[in-house]
């Protein structure tokens, strides 16, 4: 789903082409300000995100009771976090990870296999596989031991269940050193059997060694050292666990261990026979697939050895080394990473090593081999097809960069315009680190900033051949919030592409007259080839305007609202999300003078079909602003933006509910008020009023009611009615006794009282004529009034008429006096959120309204309301000072 290329993947979140629902663009600007790395990719944050959502997933549905009727509430998540091994050391706020334990401090095995845990070995199954598991569990769970001896066949046996735990000399070395107990190892050696609590007996006892003993209760199980090293070897395809895949692992583990990052073209110890373990996917160990053959192991040992003489820079070394290396490659040779020690010394930042090696005759051309190289097990997919050029760019050396583009060193590093490679270029790295001055250097030797390396093929996402592409630097440097680079990228002159092929619309459109051109692009956003010709220099084509509109994606979908807006100051079209997130960055930040700026270019993003994206998620935050802001000409501006939304259409109008059978006249209307044949009476104003029940509980189930106490009285019974004048009560009765209200005959001043007599007597009929009578009567004066009684007689047919009232005439309302105001934002009405109302009613509009031409649309838009004119096409003096707030808001 998220390789889905072209215009739509434009037009919606990260998140939703991910099918996630956090925000991926917020954990990849956390990952950028945290600085995990010199160039994060765009998949980083996609799997990240994925990550802690499947996360909290689990961490809920671990923690949903089994009993279907029971509550889950705070202490039984608490609980369940407790007595889980794999979530509650995780969920601490340590520096260290405290794996292998529970709340009380417990030793527990970890329930998850994992590609890289060891329950993904090749392992036994049935009664026999688990009995294993059970006498291993002892094994596994040991945190400290006596001996090295006692560490390896701790090891030994773990080896003999899982296929991914083989460690070197070394690497057992480092790791007794962390798991080594001073009163186990005295024991050990005295020929006393120790206790449970580690104490020897004997003269043991007495021994005192100056050495640090960590706590119990920080001690890791031996399987969690092995389930992180085994983690850290099979990132970089190494047939075994080495010494610093256990240093890494106890810096995750330990509190207080750091150790610097593991260097690339570090040397591996060469395995043994037996000393490895398989990888995912694979059906025999790495050993077997480079035949463990002594003369492939020969080879490799001959040519670390020979990359260390050449690594020294000394010309006398490096003839000595051209002697053990391949005739036809020499030093430009690659070790079984896919590195030649050209990019090894320019990873290393070794410039004295570079000369030596560029004067002997290194190509520094030569490329990481594909993955698809089995000659190679250790490539890293990340870095095919990079170059020593590429490598010197990420380190930001800017010395050894020169001297490689001096000496021949192809700027784009692998990548080739006529070629598809899944790679990373020089300037996308260097963009990702924010090296302004290695940007400048790569641009003066004709870096394009506008390549991109990503797979074209939108099948390709399950072979993961997508994930190693990137989209140009110009993106590059907008979704890593490098605005120095950015501008630097832009500023430099850019070379005319191809002439460009024109599509259908565009076609369309050229024949198009100018005004309406010109009208019809200023609200289509990007759709419309003339207004970005007249915005952007003329020397872009349309690839580069589409990369400038995918850097703008990238920065607003990142929360880096200064990158947009000043992507939107040199010309690059809005579109309606990259529109929509930088309005809500602006809101977050409080910055009036941005929002005002935004909203002025509402007429430019509004879509042409009113799509679902723009009534879901656009309208609740354009509301959600006008709720909270505090500036007039922000307020006036939404309020101008919800007419233009609604339309100048007429409102519906409120039909009399059509009469049925049942409401039809029960009894000539010469009998209301008559005491002929009269069995009930109403003392309403201190006057009687006769009536007969069998009409008036028929037709209400009010008067059913009130009257069904007073059925079986003798006597004609007298029902009290209060708050009701006469003359309304005898409306209500003609309507009861006509069937209907054609003979009505109401006076405007009486239509509030008869709707809310309709109200009380439940007359649905009586309440429609009065919502209809009154939504004639509506005007500026009276639409507060009338909505409140609305609300309180529930008039709903009348409450969604004067909603839409409020909103094809909210300008003027706020402008003449403050009862709409005060009716939206002082909460006038309990019980009740009228923006809520208005905003439904909105969407509601939006959804029915029939499809209409572009054309008349766009004619629409632009076209004041009656008697007034848009504040959209006016400036009203707001929107000065957005650099300024910006700046404010960075700092």
């Amino acid at each position: 789903m998220f390789a889905v290329t072209g215009d739509s993947a434009l037009k919606q979140s990260k998140s939703a082409r991910a099918g996630l629902q956090l925000p991926v663009g917020r954990f990849h600007r956390w990952m950028a300000d945290a600085r995990l790395g010199k160039f994060i990719h765009e998949y980083a944050a996609v799997y990240l995100c994925a990550g802690m959502e499947n996360l909290l997933e689990e961490l809920l549905l671990q923690s949903f009771p089994a009993d279907s009727a029971s509550q889950f509430t705070t202490a039984v998540l608490d609980q369940s976090i407790a007595h889980s091994g794999d979530l509650w050391g995780l969920l601490q706020p340590f520096a260290h990870l405290n794996a292998g334990r529970v709340a009380s401090g417990a030793l527990t095995m970890p329930r998850w296999a994992s590609l890289s845990s060891l329950g993904s070995g090749t392992q036994k199954s049935g009664s026999s596989g688990g009995n294993s598991n059970i006498s291993l569990e002892p094994c596994l769970l040991t945190t400290c031991v006596g001996s090295i001896s006692e560490l390896k066949d701790l090891t030994q046996r773990a080896q003999q269940k899982f296929q991914h735990t083989a460690l070197s000399n070394a690497a057992l070395s480092t790791l007794f050193y962390f798991m080594r107990c001073s009163q186990l190892e005295h024991s050990d050696s005295s020929g006393t059997p120790s206790s449970v609590n580690g104490s020897a007996g004997g003269s043991s006892q007495n021994v005192q060694e100056l050495c640090y003993e960590r706590a119990y209760v920080v001690l890791p199980p031996l399987v969690e050292w092995l389930r992180v090293a085994s983690a850290h070897a099979e990132y970089r395809h190494a047939a075994m666990i080495d010494k610093d895949d256990i240093m890494q692992a106890a810096r995750l583990l330990l509190p207080g261990v750091d150790c610097p990052m593991r260097p690339i073209g570090h040397d591996e110890e060469l395995p043994t026979k037996k000393t490895h373990f398989s990888h995912p996917g694979a059906t025999t160990p790495i050993a077997s697939s480079i035949n463990e053959d002594t003369t492939e192991l020969g080879k490799r040992a001959t040519t670390t050895l020979a990359f260390k003489l050449m690594l020294t820079g000394r010309a006398e070394l490096l003839a000595q080394a051209a002697n053990l290396l391949p005739p036809t490659t020499r030093y430009d040779t690659l070790n079984h990473a896919g590195l030649s020690a050209l990019m090894i010394a320019a990873i290393r930042n070794d410039e004295v090593a570079i000369q030596a090696l560029l004067d002997a005759g290194c190509d520094p051309n030569v490329e990481v081999p594909p993955v698809s190289q089995s000659n190679y097990p250790g490539i890293q997919p990340d870095t095919q097809h990079w170059t020593a050029v590429t490598f010197a760019a990420s380190r930001a050396n800017y010395l050894a960069l020169r001297l490689l583009l001096e000496r021949g060193g192809k700027v784009e590093g692998g990548a080739r315009l006529s070629e598809e490679k899944t790679t990373l270029t020089p300037l996308q790295v260097a963009c990702g680190s924010g090296n302004v001055e290695v940007i400048s250097l790569l641009l003066a030797h004709g870096a394009n900033a506008f390549l991109s390396t990503q797979q074209k093929d939108t099948m390709c996402f399950a072979g993961g051949s997508a994930q190693r592409g990137s989209y140009c630097a110009i993106s590059v440097a907008a979704a890593h919030g490098q605005r120095v680079c950015l501008r630097k990228l832009l500023s430099h002159p850019m070379s005319p592409g191809n002439k460009d092929v024109l599509s259908l619309e565009e076609m369309l459109a050229e024949g198009e007259p100018v005004g309406n051109a010109v009208r019809g692009g200023a609200c289509a956003g990007n759709s419309a080839s003339e207004r970005i010709s007249a915005e952007l220099p003329p020397t872009l084509n349309k690839a580069q305007i589409k990369s400038l509109q995918e850097a703008m994606y990238h920065s607003a979908e990142n929360n880096h609202l200064d990158i947009t807006i000043e992507l939107r100051t040199l010309g690059v079209p809005w579109t309606l999300h990259c529109w929509m997130h930088a309005l809500a960055a602006a809101h977050e930040l409080r910055l009036d003078a941005v929002i005002d700026q935004l909203l002025q270019d509402f007429l430019q993003v509004c879509p042409d079909d009113y799509s679902a994206q723009f009534v879901s998620e656009c309208l609740p935050l354009l509301f959600n602003i006008f709720r909270y802001s505090k500036n007039e000409g922000t307020t006036l501006l939404l309020a101008d933006i919800f007419a233009t939304c609604f339309g100048w259409e007429t409102i519906k109008p409120i039909k009399e509910v059509a009469l049925q059978s049942v409401n039809s006249s029960r009894i000539d209307p010469k009998f209301v008020n008559n005491p002929e044949l009269s069995d009930v009476t109403f003392r309403v104003e201190g006057k009687i009023f006769y009536g007969h029940k069998i009409v008036l509980v028929t037709a209400s189930p009010r008067f059913q009611s009130m009257l069904s106490s007073k059925l079986s009285e003798g006597n004609t019974p007298t029902v009290q009615i209060n708050d009701i004048r006469y003359h309304i009560f005898q409306l209500v009765m003609h309507y009861l006794y006509s069937g209907g209200c054609a003979t009505l005959e109401v006076s405007n001043s009486d239509v509030l009282e008869l709707m809310a007599a309709a109200s009380f007597f439940q007359l649905e009929g009586l309440l429609r004529y009065t919502e209809s009578r009154c939504s004639e009567m509506i005007d500026i004066d009276n639409v507060v009034a009338m909505y409140i009684h609305a609300k309180v007689y529930n008039a709903n047919k009348l409450l969604e008429y004067c909603q839409g009232f409020l909103l094809q005439n909210m300008v003027a309302l706020l402008t003449y006096d403050d009862s709409v105001k005060r009716l939206l934002f002082a909460k006038k009405v309990p019980n009740h959120d009228v923006l809520s109302g208005l905003l439904h009613t909105l969407q509601q509009r939006i959804k029915q309204r029939k499809p209409m031409g572009v054309g008349n649309f766009r004619q629409q838009l632009s076209s004041p309301p009656p008697g007034g004119a848009h504040l959209l096409n006016t400036s009203l003096g707001i929107g000065n000072g957005i650099g300024g707030s910006l700046g404010a808001a960075k700092k």
